[in-house]
C-alpha cells in the first residue's frame, strides 16, 4: 500500500513542478499545490516562509539535462 502511495505523491509532484524548467520551487508540506517559483534557492524559500509555509518542499526542477534535487 506504501509503494502505491508513494508512486501517486510522485506523480501529482511531477505534474506540479513540470511547467517550470530550470527554476527552484517551493511545495507546501504536504506537496499539494506549489508556494514560489524563483531562480534562486533563497528567493524560493523566502516567499515560502513570507505566504506562511512554515516547511516547504524545495525543489530544482530539471531542464532536461539532469535529475531534480529536492531539500
Amino acid at each position: 500500500m506504501k509503494s502505491i502511495l508513494k508512486q501517486y505523491k510522485t506523480k501529482s509532484v511531477n505534474q506540479l513542478i513540470k511547467p517550470f524548467p530550470g527554476r527552484w520551487v517551493a511545495l507546501s508540506q504536504d506537496d499539494t499545490q506549489v508556494v514560489s517559483v524563483r531562480k534562486s534557492f533563497e528567493a524560493a524559500l523566502n516567499e515560502a516562509h513570507r505566504k506562511g509555509e512554515v516547511r516547504p518542499h524545495i525543489v530544482k526542477v530539471p531542464d532536461g539535462s539532469w535529475s531534480a534535487i529536492v531539500f
